[in-house]
């Protein structure tokens, strides 16, 4: 069965130009003959057909899907920014963990107040009226927050991370 093998390399080669691509789709024929074994008829010819038709159907497959994709591509260009979001994204979401567990370090009234103010965006008066308690009381707690994330941040990432925190 060797030759078969390098048979059917040098067939998908010839149909692709690419070596490893070839030996890929090969691999790939061997598997569905071993998946279909029982199913197949066992001569040399079935099998050796059977090979021979996977590689080319998988080939055929192939170049449909990479016209597809270069369609598609011809229509929507390719963007770079993709990746420089995903960076974006994954430096956002850090700096967020990072400012919630402090967040979690605050005294219970003091991450209300803070988590009322800054993540659902309520009015110091909202959340005086909510809470019942005065707006100076609101106000004191806010800066208690805040003077406590300015502590135990690096003050240019401060402002930073609470500008990452606010855009959300």
């Amino acid at each position: 069965m060797n030759y078969i093998n390098k048979n059917l390399c040098y067939f998908a080669y010839t149909l692709i130009g690419d070596k490893n691509l070839a030996e890929d789709f090969v691999q790939d024929a061997f598997i569905a003959l071993y998946k279909n074994y029982g199913t197949v008829v066992q001569e040399e010819k079935v099998l050796k057909s059977f090979l021979y038709s996977s590689v080319r159907n998988s080939i055929y497959n192939w170049h449909r899907r990479n016209n597809i994709e270069r369609k598609y591509h011809e229509k929507e260009p390719f963007n770079e920014l993709v990746e420089i979001d995903f960076d974006n994204a994954l430096i956002k979401a850090e700096a967020l963990s990072q400012i919630n567990a402090m967040i979690n370090q605050l005294p219970d009234a003091c991450q209300q107040i803070f988590r009322m103010h800054y993540l659902e965006e309520m009015s110091l008066k909202e959340i005086a009226e909510t809470l019942q308690v005065s707006i100076n009381t609101v106000k004191t707690q806010k800066l208690r927050g805040l003077r406590f994330l300015k502590s135990k941040l690096n003050p240019e990432l401060f402002f930073f991370l609470l500008w990452i925190y606010l855009s959300k």
